[in-house]
């Protein structure tokens, strides 16, 4: 039976979900570290608080996702996590300008985390849900598009207030969060009917005993640690090596990001084309050699195309390494692998900007790049050792020489 597809304006409007977090993301990458280093004085404290992301990160995407599965409500089955978690999430933002001492900051990021993360797992849900299988590399370039729009409108008007208004960063974050959430819930239409999936309380140790499943975890683990380690402190890292203002730092991060959006579309069609799997081994290949050379660079003006190139091999990694994850996923048990790819990227926030901290204090700004590349580099290794459906060789059946004579 033919697939009905999806005009671009529903596409465009489940992308607008991914404005949400990436908006969510453009806050805790450039604002909340500049937030937590100012009351803590320390980027060893900052790190660990930031990875305190990761005990959330690694659960509930996975919980909320398989709950979702269970349910119907009036609003679906993905709505109410989505709409719930974006609330307490918000909520808890607004709550960090009332404070301004690391024991009452702590819970109120846990608890921001925790309503971030239950409201993401759903989401990526409604992917698979929605979009038939013809659309998803598509689909996957245009919601990061979409997304990354998010990303760049907080990097452009609010980030770089930091310098001028503390608050007016974490208003923006709040009301473009709740907007975007409303176009996406508004534009998406969940099926009242779905096909039933096999669920097990062992996913994650099905998902390891699956050659492909594991060699993709394993790598995906690998490479969010290093992409997590150079996105926690990219703006006091650039602050300190180019002796540059906040809106100077958010303007490289702004250059990277608007690589990654200029990219996230063509990886998509580009995928399309070659391969999920060449694409994805692309981009991180790009992000390896971007941040191998930024210990070289002596100027703020040379590190510049160096961020087009590390937004150009971001970009690639997240529009094209989903739709290949759902290429490889066993038949019949799409939603609790999507939470347990959702566990495992996020799970390693746990690890990321701890160490990233840690190597900054002891080592120096740039080190932190160098574990950065070679924990990619690993990931990337592993990636190719998944093979996809289309590269297991067909057993073409032998004629039976008793038949031909």
């Amino acid at each position: 039976m033919k697939e009905n597809h999806l005009p671009l304006i529903k596409l465009a409007g489940f992308g607008m979900g991914l404005f949400a977090v990436q908006t969510f993301w453009g806050f805790t990458w450039t604002t909340l570290p500049l937030y937590l280093k100012e009351i803590a004085n320390s980027n060893i404290v900052t790190g660990i608080i930031l990875s305190t992301a990761g005990a959330t990160g690694m659960i509930l995407p996975v919980l909320s996702g398989s709950i979702s599965d269970r349910i119907n409500t009036p609003l679906g089955r993905r709505r109410p996590f989505i709409v719930g978690g974006w609330l307490l999430a918000c909520t808890m933002v607004l709550l960090l300008l009332k404070v301004n001492t690391i024991a009452m900051a702590l819970p109120l990021v846990i608890l921001a985390y925790a309503g971030f993360f239950t409201s993401i797992g759903p989401y990526f849900a409604l992917l698979p849900d929605t979009v038939p299988h013809t659309q998803r590399s598509i689909a996957s370039g245009i919601m990061f598009f979409v997304g990354g729009l998010g990303m760049l409108s907080y990097l452009f008007f609010a980030a770089r207030l930091w310098d001028v208004s503390h608050s007016r960063p974490f208003y923006w974050a709040v009301i473009a969060v709740i907007l975007a959430t409303a176009v996406m819930c508004l534009s998406v239409h969940e099926p009242e009917e779905h096909a039933a999936e096999e669920h097990s309380g062992n996913v994650l140790v099905a998902a390891f005993r699956h050659r492909n499943t594991a060699f993709f975890l394993s790598g995906m683990i690998l490479w969010w640690i290093g992409i997590w380690i150079v996105s926690a402190f990219f703006v006091i890292t650039c602050k300190a090596l180019f002796q540059v203002s906040t809106a100077l730092a958010v303007k490289a991060f702004f250059i990277l990001n608007a690589s990654f959006v200029l990219f996230a579309l063509p990886a998509g069609l580009m995928a399309a084309k070659f391969g999920v799997k060449q694409v994805t081994m692309l981009g991180l290949l790009l992000l390896v050699i971007s941040f191998l050379t930024v210990p070289f660079i002596p100027s703020y003006t040379v590190v510049l195309p160096c961020m087009v190139m590390a937004g150009a091999g971001y970009g690639i990694m997240l529009a094209v390494s989903y739709p290949m994850f759902l290429k490889i996923v066993p038949p019949g048990k799409t939603a609790g692998y999507v939470g347990l790819y959702m566990g495992a990227q996020n799970g390693t926030l746990l690890v990321g900007p701890a160490v990233g901290g840690f190597l900054i204090d002891y080592y120096g700004y740039t080190t932190h790049f160098v574990g950065a590349a070679l924990c990619i580099l690993g990931g990337m290794i592993l990636l190719g050792a998944v093979r996809m459906p289309e590269e297991v060789p067909a057993v073409v059946p032998q004629p039976d020489l008793r038949e031909m004579n």
